[in-house]
Protein backbone atom coordinates (compact mmCIF):
# COMPACT_ATOMS: atom_id res chain seq x y z
CA UNK A 1 0.00 0.00 0.00
CA UNK A 2 1.51 3.27 -1.08
CA UNK A 3 1.96 6.17 1.31
CA UNK A 4 -0.11 9.35 0.85
CA UNK A 5 1.71 12.06 -1.02
CA UNK A 6 -0.44 15.04 0.11
CA UNK A 7 1.54 15.98 3.22
CA UNK A 8 4.81 15.65 1.38
CA UNK A 9 3.71 18.07 -1.32
CA UNK A 10 2.36 20.52 1.27
CA UNK A 11 5.59 20.42 3.21
CA UNK A 12 7.59 21.09 0.07
CA UNK A 13 5.70 24.28 -0.79
CA UNK A 14 7.55 26.56 1.71
CA UNK A 15 10.86 25.12 0.46
CA UNK A 16 10.02 25.93 -3.14
CA UNK A 17 8.89 29.46 -2.21
CA UNK A 18 12.09 30.04 -0.29
CA UNK A 19 14.14 28.89 -3.26
CA UNK A 20 12.21 31.23 -5.60
CA UNK A 21 12.80 34.12 -3.20
CA UNK A 22 16.55 33.39 -3.10
CA UNK A 23 16.72 33.18 -6.90
CA UNK A 24 14.97 36.55 -7.20
CA UNK A 25 17.43 38.06 -4.74
CA UNK A 26 20.37 36.72 -6.73
CA UNK A 27 18.89 38.14 -9.95
CA UNK A 28 18.48 41.53 -8.30
CA UNK A 29 22.10 41.58 -7.14
CA UNK A 30 23.32 40.54 -10.57
CA UNK A 31 21.24 43.34 -12.13
CA UNK A 32 22.87 45.90 -9.82
CA UNK A 33 26.35 44.67 -10.72
CA UNK A 34 25.53 44.83 -14.43
CA UNK A 35 24.12 48.32 -14.03
CA UNK A 36 27.30 49.49 -12.30
CA UNK A 37 29.34 47.98 -15.15
CA UNK A 38 27.24 49.86 -17.69
CA UNK A 39 25.44 46.82 -19.03
CA UNK A 40 21.59 46.63 -19.34
CA UNK A 41 19.84 44.53 -16.70
CA UNK A 42 19.03 40.94 -17.47
CA UNK A 43 15.61 40.05 -18.80
CA UNK A 44 13.03 39.00 -16.29
CA UNK A 45 14.05 41.45 -13.58
CA UNK A 46 10.63 43.14 -13.88
CA UNK A 47 9.04 40.05 -12.42
CA UNK A 48 10.56 40.50 -8.97
CA UNK A 49 8.25 40.38 -5.99
CA UNK A 50 7.03 43.76 -4.69
CA UNK A 51 8.60 43.45 -1.29
CA UNK A 52 12.05 42.93 -2.86
CA UNK A 53 11.85 46.12 -4.95
CA UNK A 54 9.77 48.52 -2.86
CA UNK A 55 10.79 47.92 0.74
CA UNK A 56 12.17 50.90 2.73
CA UNK A 57 15.54 49.29 3.25
CA UNK A 58 15.84 48.47 -0.43
CA UNK A 59 14.85 52.02 -1.42
CA UNK A 60 17.66 53.40 0.70
CA UNK A 61 20.01 50.85 -0.78
CA UNK A 62 18.97 51.83 -4.29
CA UNK A 63 19.52 55.51 -3.49
CA UNK A 64 22.97 54.99 -1.97
CA UNK A 65 24.09 52.10 -4.10
CA UNK A 66 27.08 50.02 -3.21
CA UNK A 67 29.96 51.58 -1.26
CA UNK A 68 32.11 51.31 -4.37
CA UNK A 69 29.71 53.63 -6.18
CA UNK A 70 28.79 55.91 -3.27
CA UNK A 71 32.18 56.83 -1.88
CA UNK A 72 33.48 58.41 -5.11
CA UNK A 73 30.40 60.67 -5.23
CA UNK A 74 31.30 62.25 -1.90
CA UNK A 75 34.95 62.29 -2.87
CA UNK A 76 34.18 64.35 -5.96
CA UNK A 77 32.09 66.71 -3.77
CA UNK A 78 35.09 67.26 -1.47
CA UNK A 79 37.28 67.95 -4.49
CA UNK A 80 34.71 70.51 -5.62
CA UNK A 81 34.82 72.27 -2.25
CA UNK A 82 38.61 72.11 -2.40
CA UNK A 83 38.48 73.93 -5.73
CA UNK A 84 36.49 76.73 -4.10
CA UNK A 85 39.10 77.06 -1.36
CA UNK A 86 41.80 77.15 -4.01
CA UNK A 87 40.14 80.13 -5.67
CA UNK A 88 39.86 81.83 -2.29
CA UNK A 89 43.55 81.20 -1.55
CA UNK A 90 44.57 82.62 -4.93
CA UNK A 91 42.48 85.71 -4.18
CA UNK A 92 43.91 86.16 -0.68
CA UNK A 93 47.48 85.88 -2.02
CA UNK A 94 46.74 88.57 -4.58
CA UNK A 95 47.25 86.30 -7.58
CA UNK A 96 43.67 86.99 -8.55
CA UNK A 97 42.05 90.41 -8.10
CA UNK A 98 39.19 90.45 -5.61
CA UNK A 99 36.55 91.07 -8.24
CA UNK A 100 37.92 88.35 -10.49
CA UNK A 101 38.11 85.87 -7.61
CA UNK A 102 34.52 86.56 -6.64
CA UNK A 103 33.35 86.28 -10.22
CA UNK A 104 35.18 82.99 -10.76
CA UNK A 105 33.78 81.66 -7.48
CA UNK A 106 30.23 82.47 -8.51
CA UNK A 107 30.76 80.89 -11.91
CA UNK A 108 32.27 77.85 -10.20
CA UNK A 109 29.20 77.44 -7.96
CA UNK A 110 26.83 77.81 -10.89
CA UNK A 111 28.89 75.28 -12.85
CA UNK A 112 28.28 72.69 -10.15
CA UNK A 113 24.55 73.36 -10.31
CA UNK A 114 24.68 73.09 -14.09
CA UNK A 115 26.55 69.81 -13.74
CA UNK A 116 23.76 68.57 -11.47
CA UNK A 117 21.23 69.60 -14.11
CA UNK A 118 23.03 67.53 -16.77
CA UNK A 119 23.33 64.44 -14.59
CA UNK A 120 20.96 61.63 -15.67
CA UNK A 121 17.78 61.54 -13.60
CA UNK A 122 18.42 58.03 -12.34
CA UNK A 123 21.52 59.14 -10.43
CA UNK A 124 19.58 60.89 -7.69
CA UNK A 125 22.36 60.78 -5.13
CA UNK A 126 24.81 62.29 -7.60
CA UNK A 127 22.37 65.10 -8.41
CA UNK A 128 21.69 65.87 -4.74
CA UNK A 129 25.37 65.86 -3.75
CA UNK A 130 26.41 68.07 -6.66
CA UNK A 131 23.61 70.54 -5.90
CA UNK A 132 24.56 70.62 -2.22
CA UNK A 133 28.19 71.22 -3.24
CA UNK A 134 27.05 74.17 -5.33
CA UNK A 135 25.16 75.60 -2.33
CA UNK A 136 28.13 75.06 0.01
CA UNK A 137 30.34 76.96 -2.42
CA UNK A 138 27.98 79.82 -3.15
CA UNK A 139 26.53 80.72 0.27
CA UNK A 140 29.84 81.46 2.09
CA UNK A 141 31.19 83.16 -1.02
CA UNK A 142 28.28 85.54 -1.46
CA UNK A 143 28.22 86.27 2.27
CA UNK A 144 31.91 87.22 2.46
CA UNK A 145 31.85 89.08 -0.87
CA UNK A 146 28.92 91.22 0.29
CA UNK A 147 29.46 91.66 4.04
CA UNK A 148 33.20 91.27 4.60
CA UNK A 149 34.91 92.39 1.38
CA UNK A 150 32.02 94.45 -0.03
CA UNK A 151 32.98 93.31 -3.49
CA UNK A 152 29.32 92.83 -4.37
CA UNK A 153 26.59 95.41 -3.93
CA UNK A 154 23.46 94.36 -2.13
CA UNK A 155 21.51 94.52 -5.39
CA UNK A 156 23.94 92.21 -7.18
CA UNK A 157 24.03 89.85 -4.21
CA UNK A 158 20.23 89.72 -4.08
CA UNK A 159 19.98 89.11 -7.82
CA UNK A 160 22.59 86.33 -7.74
CA UNK A 161 20.96 84.71 -4.73
CA UNK A 162 17.49 84.80 -6.27
CA UNK A 163 18.72 83.50 -9.61
CA UNK A 164 20.70 80.70 -8.00
CA UNK A 165 17.74 79.63 -5.84
CA UNK A 166 15.41 79.61 -8.83
CA UNK A 167 17.97 77.59 -10.80
CA UNK A 168 18.02 75.02 -8.01
CA UNK A 169 14.22 74.86 -8.06
CA UNK A 170 14.24 74.34 -11.83
CA UNK A 171 16.76 71.52 -11.56
CA UNK A 172 14.66 69.93 -8.84
CA UNK A 173 11.56 70.21 -10.99
CA UNK A 174 13.23 68.66 -14.02
CA UNK A 175 14.73 65.82 -12.01
CA UNK A 176 11.69 65.44 -9.74
CA UNK A 177 13.80 65.53 -6.58
CA UNK A 178 11.96 67.20 -3.71
CA UNK A 179 15.00 67.18 -1.41
CA UNK A 180 16.86 69.39 -3.88
CA UNK A 181 13.99 71.89 -3.86
CA UNK A 182 14.15 72.10 -0.07
CA UNK A 183 17.95 72.57 -0.13
CA UNK A 184 17.79 75.36 -2.71
CA UNK A 185 14.82 77.10 -1.11
CA UNK A 186 16.08 77.03 2.47
CA UNK A 187 19.57 78.12 1.40
CA UNK A 188 18.16 81.06 -0.54
CA UNK A 189 15.68 82.17 2.14
CA UNK A 190 18.06 81.89 5.08
CA UNK A 191 20.91 83.62 3.22
CA UNK A 192 18.64 86.43 2.05
CA UNK A 193 17.44 87.13 5.59
CA UNK A 194 20.98 86.93 6.91
CA UNK A 195 22.25 89.42 4.35
CA UNK A 196 19.27 91.70 5.03
CA UNK A 197 20.08 91.73 8.74
CA UNK A 198 23.81 92.23 8.14
CA UNK A 199 23.61 94.96 5.47
CA UNK A 200 20.35 96.58 6.73
CA UNK A 201 19.32 97.09 3.10
CA UNK A 202 15.75 95.79 3.03
CA UNK A 203 14.54 96.49 -0.50
CA UNK A 204 16.84 94.30 -2.66
CA UNK A 205 16.52 91.22 -0.48
CA UNK A 206 12.76 91.71 -0.16
CA UNK A 207 12.52 91.69 -3.93
CA UNK A 208 14.74 88.59 -4.02
CA UNK A 209 12.41 86.80 -1.62
CA UNK A 210 9.43 87.86 -3.73
CA UNK A 211 11.13 86.47 -6.84
CA UNK A 212 11.71 83.15 -5.08
CA UNK A 213 8.08 83.11 -3.91
CA UNK A 214 6.94 83.72 -7.49
CA UNK A 215 9.08 80.81 -8.72
CA UNK A 216 7.60 78.52 -6.07
CA UNK A 217 4.08 79.56 -7.08
CA UNK A 218 4.85 78.83 -10.73
CA UNK A 219 5.95 75.38 -9.62
CA UNK A 220 2.76 75.00 -7.56
CA UNK A 221 0.65 75.86 -10.58
CA UNK A 222 2.37 72.94 -12.29
CA UNK A 223 1.64 70.76 -9.22
CA UNK A 224 5.21 70.62 -7.91
CA UNK A 225 6.58 71.18 -4.38
CA UNK A 226 3.37 72.19 -2.65
CA UNK A 227 4.66 71.95 0.97
CA UNK A 228 7.46 74.44 0.28
CA UNK A 229 4.94 77.21 -0.43
CA UNK A 230 4.57 77.95 3.30
CA UNK A 231 8.28 78.76 3.64
CA UNK A 232 8.43 80.99 0.57
CA UNK A 233 5.17 82.77 1.36
CA UNK A 234 6.00 83.32 5.04
CA UNK A 235 9.40 84.78 4.17
CA UNK A 236 7.91 87.09 1.54
CA UNK A 237 5.14 88.23 3.90
CA UNK A 238 7.57 89.08 6.69
CA UNK A 239 9.90 90.90 4.30
CA UNK A 240 7.10 93.09 2.91
CA UNK A 241 5.83 93.77 6.43
CA UNK A 242 9.33 94.86 7.48
CA UNK A 243 9.61 97.10 4.44
CA UNK A 244 6.22 98.64 5.20
CA UNK A 245 7.21 99.19 8.83
CA UNK A 246 10.39 100.97 7.74
CA UNK A 247 8.44 103.07 5.22
CA UNK A 248 5.84 104.35 7.70
CA UNK A 249 8.37 105.34 10.35
CA UNK A 250 9.27 108.98 10.71
CA UNK A 251 12.95 108.03 10.91
CA UNK A 252 14.72 104.81 9.97
CA UNK A 253 16.42 102.77 12.69
CA UNK A 254 20.20 103.33 12.89
CA UNK A 255 22.16 101.75 10.07
CA UNK A 256 19.28 101.02 7.71
CA UNK A 257 19.59 102.12 4.09
CA UNK A 258 17.16 104.87 3.05
CA UNK A 259 14.11 103.79 1.07
CA UNK A 260 12.52 105.49 -1.89
CA UNK A 261 8.88 106.52 -1.73
CA UNK A 262 7.91 103.75 -4.18
CA UNK A 263 9.76 100.95 -2.38
CA UNK A 264 6.97 99.74 -0.09
CA UNK A 265 4.11 100.11 -2.64
CA UNK A 266 6.09 98.16 -5.27
CA UNK A 267 6.72 95.31 -2.85
CA UNK A 268 3.11 95.29 -1.66
CA UNK A 269 1.70 95.21 -5.18
CA UNK A 270 4.18 92.49 -6.14
CA UNK A 271 3.17 90.32 -3.18
CA UNK A 272 -0.51 90.78 -3.97
CA UNK A 273 -0.01 90.11 -7.65
CA UNK A 274 1.96 86.91 -7.11
CA UNK A 275 -0.59 85.20 -4.91
CA UNK A 276 -3.65 86.62 -6.65
CA UNK A 277 -2.41 85.28 -9.96
CA UNK A 278 -1.40 81.94 -8.49
CA UNK A 279 -4.76 81.46 -6.79
CA UNK A 280 -6.70 82.30 -9.94
CA UNK A 281 -4.59 79.99 -12.08
CA UNK A 282 -4.85 77.05 -9.68
CA UNK A 283 -8.53 77.33 -8.74
CA UNK A 284 -10.01 78.55 -12.02
CA UNK A 285 -7.47 77.64 -14.68
CA UNK A 286 -6.43 74.25 -13.33
CA UNK A 287 -9.65 73.47 -11.46
CA UNK A 288 -8.00 72.69 -8.12
CA UNK A 289 -9.87 73.28 -4.87
CA UNK A 290 -8.78 75.97 -2.43
CA UNK A 291 -6.24 74.63 0.03
CA UNK A 292 -5.64 75.90 3.55
CA UNK A 293 -2.49 77.59 2.29
CA UNK A 294 -4.24 79.43 -0.53
CA UNK A 295 -7.10 80.61 1.66
CA UNK A 296 -4.71 81.86 4.35
CA UNK A 297 -2.16 83.40 2.01
CA UNK A 298 -4.79 85.01 -0.22
CA UNK A 299 -6.19 86.82 2.82
CA UNK A 300 -2.72 87.67 4.16
CA UNK A 301 -1.55 89.07 0.82
CA UNK A 302 -4.59 91.34 0.60
CA UNK A 303 -4.25 92.46 4.21
CA UNK A 304 -0.56 93.27 3.75
CA UNK A 305 -0.95 94.74 0.28
CA UNK A 306 -4.02 96.91 0.79
CA UNK A 307 -3.56 97.81 4.46
CA UNK A 308 0.17 98.30 4.08
CA UNK A 309 -0.20 100.51 1.03
CA UNK A 310 -2.70 102.74 2.78
CA UNK A 311 -0.48 102.98 5.87
CA UNK A 312 2.63 103.69 3.83
CA UNK A 313 0.86 106.38 1.81
CA UNK A 314 -0.10 108.17 5.06
CA UNK A 315 -3.40 109.42 3.65
CA UNK A 316 -1.89 111.43 0.81
CA UNK A 317 -1.41 110.88 -2.88
CA UNK A 318 -2.98 108.36 -5.19
CA UNK A 319 -2.46 105.09 -3.30
CA UNK A 320 -4.96 105.67 -0.45
CA UNK A 321 -7.69 105.66 -3.10
CA UNK A 322 -6.17 103.22 -5.60
CA UNK A 323 -5.66 100.28 -3.25
CA UNK A 324 -9.15 100.33 -1.67
CA UNK A 325 -10.61 100.73 -5.16
CA UNK A 326 -8.56 97.74 -6.24
CA UNK A 327 -9.93 95.76 -3.29
CA UNK A 328 -13.48 96.69 -4.35
CA UNK A 329 -12.71 95.63 -7.90
CA UNK A 330 -11.37 92.29 -6.68
CA UNK A 331 -14.45 91.85 -4.47
CA UNK A 332 -16.71 92.42 -7.45
CA UNK A 333 -14.61 89.97 -9.48
CA UNK A 334 -14.97 87.33 -6.74
CA UNK A 335 -18.74 87.77 -6.78
CA UNK A 336 -18.72 87.55 -10.58
CA UNK A 337 -16.67 84.35 -10.55
CA UNK A 338 -18.88 82.84 -7.86
CA UNK A 339 -22.29 83.49 -9.38
CA UNK A 340 -21.54 83.38 -13.11
CA UNK A 341 -18.75 80.83 -13.45
CA UNK A 342 -18.86 78.45 -10.49
CA UNK A 343 -22.63 78.49 -9.94
CA UNK A 344 -23.35 78.04 -13.63
CA UNK A 345 -21.31 74.86 -13.52
CA UNK A 346 -23.37 73.72 -10.52
CA UNK A 347 -20.39 73.74 -8.19
CA UNK A 348 -21.42 74.74 -4.69
CA UNK A 349 -18.15 73.41 -3.34
CA UNK A 350 -15.24 74.83 -1.37
CA UNK A 351 -14.24 77.15 -4.21
CA UNK A 352 -17.77 78.55 -4.43
CA UNK A 353 -17.96 79.46 -0.75
CA UNK A 354 -14.35 80.65 -0.56
CA UNK A 355 -14.71 83.02 -3.51
CA UNK A 356 -18.05 84.33 -2.24
CA UNK A 357 -16.58 84.92 1.23
CA UNK A 358 -13.59 86.76 -0.23
CA UNK A 359 -16.00 88.82 -2.31
CA UNK A 360 -17.80 89.86 0.89
CA UNK A 361 -14.62 90.60 2.86
CA UNK A 362 -12.89 92.50 0.06
CA UNK A 363 -15.98 94.60 -0.59
CA UNK A 364 -16.28 95.45 3.09
CA UNK A 365 -12.57 96.25 3.42
CA UNK A 366 -12.40 98.34 0.25
CA UNK A 367 -15.51 100.38 1.08
CA UNK A 368 -14.38 100.82 4.70
CA UNK A 369 -11.03 102.27 3.54
CA UNK A 370 -12.53 104.36 0.75
CA UNK A 371 -15.63 105.81 2.45
CA UNK A 372 -16.75 106.89 5.89
CA UNK A 373 -19.81 108.19 7.72
CA UNK A 374 -23.06 108.59 5.82
CA UNK A 375 -21.57 107.68 2.38
CA UNK A 376 -20.32 104.38 3.80
CA UNK A 377 -23.72 103.59 5.34
CA UNK A 378 -25.40 104.47 2.05
CA UNK A 379 -23.00 102.19 0.19
CA UNK A 380 -23.60 99.24 2.51
CA UNK A 381 -27.36 99.88 2.40
CA UNK A 382 -27.29 99.80 -1.39
CA UNK A 383 -25.27 96.57 -1.32
CA UNK A 384 -27.74 95.06 1.13
CA UNK A 385 -30.71 95.80 -1.11
CA UNK A 386 -28.85 94.67 -4.24
CA UNK A 387 -27.85 91.36 -2.69
CA UNK A 388 -31.31 90.66 -1.29
CA UNK A 389 -32.97 91.45 -4.62
CA UNK A 390 -30.44 89.46 -6.67
CA UNK A 391 -30.64 86.60 -4.20
CA UNK A 392 -34.42 86.61 -4.33
CA UNK A 393 -34.63 86.72 -8.12
CA UNK A 394 -32.09 83.95 -8.63
CA UNK A 395 -32.92 81.97 -5.48
CA UNK A 396 -29.35 82.49 -4.27
CA UNK A 397 -29.40 82.08 -0.52
CA UNK A 398 -25.71 83.01 -0.21
CA UNK A 399 -26.30 86.44 -1.72
CA UNK A 400 -29.29 87.04 0.53
CA UNK A 401 -27.27 86.28 3.65
CA UNK A 402 -24.54 88.62 2.42
CA UNK A 403 -27.18 91.31 1.99
CA UNK A 404 -28.35 90.73 5.54
CA UNK A 405 -24.79 91.16 6.81
CA UNK A 406 -24.34 94.43 4.87
CA UNK A 407 -27.65 95.62 6.35
CA UNK A 408 -26.69 94.73 9.90
CA UNK A 409 -23.25 96.35 9.63
CA UNK A 410 -24.81 99.51 8.22
CA UNK A 411 -27.28 99.68 11.11
CA UNK A 412 -24.50 99.19 13.66
CA UNK A 413 -22.06 101.63 12.04
CA UNK A 414 -24.68 104.36 11.66
CA UNK A 415 -25.69 104.11 15.31
CA UNK A 416 -29.29 103.27 14.41
CA UNK A 417 -29.19 99.91 16.19
CA UNK A 418 -27.75 101.43 19.37
CA UNK A 419 -30.22 104.33 19.24
CA UNK A 420 -33.13 101.89 18.92
CA UNK A 421 -31.87 100.04 21.98
CA UNK A 422 -31.65 103.23 24.03
CA UNK A 423 -35.17 104.20 23.01
CA UNK A 424 -36.63 100.75 23.72
CA UNK A 425 -34.92 99.60 26.91
CA UNK A 426 -32.98 102.69 27.92
CA UNK A 427 -33.89 106.16 29.05
CA UNK A 428 -33.76 108.04 25.73
CA UNK A 429 -36.92 109.78 24.51
CA UNK A 430 -37.83 111.29 21.18
CA UNK A 431 -36.20 110.82 17.79
CA UNK A 432 -33.94 113.84 17.74
CA UNK A 433 -30.87 111.78 18.58
CA UNK A 434 -30.85 109.92 15.25
CA UNK A 435 -28.24 111.09 12.74
CA UNK A 436 -28.61 111.27 8.97
CA UNK A 437 -26.69 108.02 8.63
CA UNK A 438 -29.07 106.45 11.15
CA UNK A 439 -32.12 107.44 9.13
CA UNK A 440 -30.48 106.07 5.98
CA UNK A 441 -29.86 102.75 7.75
CA UNK A 442 -33.44 102.60 9.07
CA UNK A 443 -34.80 103.24 5.58
CA UNK A 444 -32.58 100.46 4.26
CA UNK A 445 -33.86 98.12 7.00
CA UNK A 446 -37.48 98.84 6.04
CA UNK A 447 -36.87 98.38 2.30
CA UNK A 448 -34.82 95.23 2.85
CA UNK A 449 -37.52 93.79 5.10
CA UNK A 450 -40.24 94.48 2.53
CA UNK A 451 -38.13 92.96 -0.26
CA UNK A 452 -37.15 89.89 1.76
CA UNK A 453 -40.77 89.29 2.82
CA UNK A 454 -41.91 89.59 -0.79
CA UNK A 455 -39.65 86.74 -1.85
CA UNK A 456 -40.32 84.82 1.35
CA UNK A 457 -44.07 84.87 0.72
CA UNK A 458 -43.43 83.32 -2.68
CA UNK A 459 -41.31 80.64 -1.01
CA UNK A 460 -44.00 79.94 1.61
CA UNK A 461 -46.43 78.93 -1.12
CA UNK A 462 -44.06 76.07 -1.94
CA UNK A 463 -43.72 75.12 1.71
CA UNK A 464 -40.19 76.54 2.03
CA UNK A 465 -39.10 78.38 5.16
CA UNK A 466 -35.70 79.94 5.81
CA UNK A 467 -33.84 81.45 8.67
CA UNK A 468 -33.26 84.56 6.60
CA UNK A 469 -36.79 85.85 7.19
CA UNK A 470 -36.32 85.26 10.91
CA UNK A 471 -33.11 87.30 10.95
CA UNK A 472 -34.39 90.19 8.83
CA UNK A 473 -37.63 90.31 10.85
CA UNK A 474 -35.60 90.48 14.07
CA UNK A 475 -33.63 93.46 12.71
CA UNK A 476 -36.82 95.15 11.53
CA UNK A 477 -38.67 94.49 14.81
CA UNK A 478 -35.79 95.91 16.84
CA UNK A 479 -35.68 99.18 14.91
CA UNK A 480 -39.46 99.47 14.55
CA UNK A 481 -39.97 98.96 18.27
CA UNK A 482 -37.25 101.48 19.08
CA UNK A 483 -38.70 104.09 16.75
CA UNK A 484 -42.20 103.48 18.11
CA UNK A 485 -40.99 103.87 21.69
CA UNK A 486 -39.12 107.05 20.81
CA UNK A 487 -42.10 108.50 18.97
CA UNK A 488 -44.59 107.72 21.77
CA UNK A 489 -42.35 108.98 24.57
CA UNK A 490 -41.56 112.14 22.62
CA UNK A 491 -45.23 112.85 21.94
CA UNK A 492 -46.15 112.13 25.58
CA UNK A 493 -43.59 114.59 26.91
CA UNK A 494 -44.59 117.23 24.36
CA UNK A 495 -48.26 116.93 25.37
CA UNK A 496 -47.81 116.50 29.10
CA UNK A 497 -44.82 118.77 29.35
CA UNK A 498 -41.25 118.11 30.32
CA UNK A 499 -42.23 118.02 33.95
CA UNK A 500 -44.41 114.93 33.41
CA UNK A 501 -43.51 111.73 35.18
CA UNK A 502 -40.77 109.79 33.39
CA UNK A 503 -42.23 106.60 34.89
CA UNK A 504 -45.01 106.63 32.30
CA UNK A 505 -42.38 106.58 29.54
CA UNK A 506 -41.33 103.13 30.82
CA UNK A 507 -44.97 102.04 30.62
CA UNK A 508 -45.16 103.21 27.02
CA UNK A 509 -42.04 101.17 26.19
CA UNK A 510 -43.65 98.10 27.79
CA UNK A 511 -46.73 98.69 25.66
CA UNK A 512 -44.58 98.80 22.54
CA UNK A 513 -42.88 95.50 23.40
CA UNK A 514 -46.11 93.66 24.16
CA UNK A 515 -47.81 95.06 21.05
CA UNK A 516 -44.88 94.00 18.89
CA UNK A 517 -45.08 90.49 20.35
CA UNK A 518 -48.78 90.23 19.54
CA UNK A 519 -48.20 91.60 16.03
CA UNK A 520 -45.49 89.03 15.31
CA UNK A 521 -47.69 86.22 16.60
CA UNK A 522 -50.61 87.35 14.43
CA UNK A 523 -48.46 87.80 11.29
CA UNK A 524 -46.76 84.44 11.69
CA UNK A 525 -50.07 82.62 12.03
CA UNK A 526 -51.84 84.69 9.39
CA UNK A 527 -49.28 84.00 6.62
CA UNK A 528 -48.09 80.58 7.83
CA UNK A 529 -44.61 81.83 8.72
CA UNK A 530 -43.58 80.07 11.94
CA UNK A 531 -40.20 81.80 11.86
CA UNK A 532 -41.98 85.02 12.89
CA UNK A 533 -43.69 83.45 15.88
CA UNK A 534 -40.29 82.28 17.12
CA UNK A 535 -39.45 85.91 17.90
CA UNK A 536 -42.40 86.34 20.23
CA UNK A 537 -40.98 84.86 23.42
CA UNK A 538 -37.44 86.28 23.01
CA UNK A 539 -39.09 89.70 22.71
CA UNK A 540 -41.14 89.03 25.84
CA UNK A 541 -37.98 88.02 27.71
CA UNK A 542 -36.50 91.37 26.72
CA UNK A 543 -39.68 93.03 28.01
CA UNK A 544 -39.34 91.16 31.29
CA UNK A 545 -35.81 92.43 31.71
CA UNK A 546 -36.98 95.99 31.06
CA UNK A 547 -39.85 95.54 33.52
CA UNK A 548 -37.47 94.54 36.31
CA UNK A 549 -34.75 97.05 35.44
CA UNK A 550 -36.97 100.12 34.88
CA UNK A 551 -40.66 99.82 35.69
CA UNK A 552 -40.22 98.37 39.19
CA UNK A 553 -37.95 101.28 40.10
CA UNK A 554 -40.38 103.98 39.01
CA UNK A 555 -41.88 106.49 41.42
CA UNK A 556 -45.47 106.19 40.16
CA UNK A 557 -47.58 103.24 41.35
CA UNK A 558 -50.14 103.74 38.58
CA UNK A 559 -47.41 103.49 35.94
CA UNK A 560 -46.20 100.24 37.47
CA UNK A 561 -49.77 98.93 37.60
CA UNK A 562 -50.25 99.62 33.89
CA UNK A 563 -46.95 97.99 32.97
CA UNK A 564 -47.76 94.86 34.96
CA UNK A 565 -51.25 94.76 33.48
CA UNK A 566 -49.96 94.98 29.93
CA UNK A 567 -47.15 92.48 30.38
CA UNK A 568 -49.15 89.98 32.41
CA UNK A 569 -52.14 90.16 30.11
CA UNK A 570 -49.92 89.50 27.09
CA UNK A 571 -48.34 86.51 28.81
CA UNK A 572 -51.82 85.07 29.43
CA UNK A 573 -53.11 85.86 25.96
CA UNK A 574 -50.17 84.74 23.80
CA UNK A 575 -50.14 80.97 24.51
CA UNK A 576 -53.93 80.70 24.20
CA UNK A 577 -53.92 82.75 21.01
CA UNK A 578 -51.08 80.73 19.47
CA UNK A 579 -52.85 77.45 20.25
CA UNK A 580 -56.19 78.68 18.88
CA UNK A 581 -54.76 80.16 15.73
CA UNK A 582 -52.58 77.10 15.19
CA UNK A 583 -55.57 74.75 15.49
CA UNK A 584 -57.54 76.90 13.05
CA UNK A 585 -54.65 76.82 10.62
CA UNK A 586 -54.44 73.02 10.80
CA UNK A 587 -58.21 72.67 10.29
CA UNK A 588 -58.19 74.98 7.28
CA UNK A 589 -55.24 73.10 5.80
CA UNK A 590 -57.05 69.76 6.22
CA UNK A 591 -60.24 71.18 4.75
Amino acid sequence: MSEPIGPTVAASQPTLEALARKLNTIELRLARIEEQMGRPPAAGIDGLEPELTTGPALQIANALGSPAATIPVFGRALLGIAGAYFLRAMTEMGTLPLEAGVGLGLAYAVAWMALAAKTPGGQRLEITVRSATSVLVLVPLIWEATVRFQALSTWVAAAVLAGFTILGLVVSWRKNITALAWVALLAGVVTAWGLLAATKDALPFTLALLAVAAAVEVSACLEHWLPERWVAAGSANLAVLLLTYLAVRDALPPGYVALSAAAAPVAQVALLGIYLTSTLVRTLGRGFSFTIFETTQFAAAFAIGVGGAVAAADGSGFLPFAMPAFALLCGAACYLVTFTHLERRGRHDRNFYTYSTFGLLLTLAGSWLLLSGTPLVMGWSFLALACIVAGGVGARITLRWHGLLYLLLGAVLSGAAAAAGRLLIGSAVGLSGLSTAGWVAIAAVALSYATAMHYQMRAVRTGTHSGLSLAVTAIMAWHAAGLSAGLLTGLYLNVAGQEAAIAYCATLRTAVITSMSLLLAWAGLRWNMPELTRLVYPLMILGGYKLVAQDLHGDRTMALFLSLLLFGGTLVLLPRWLRTKGAQGVASAEG
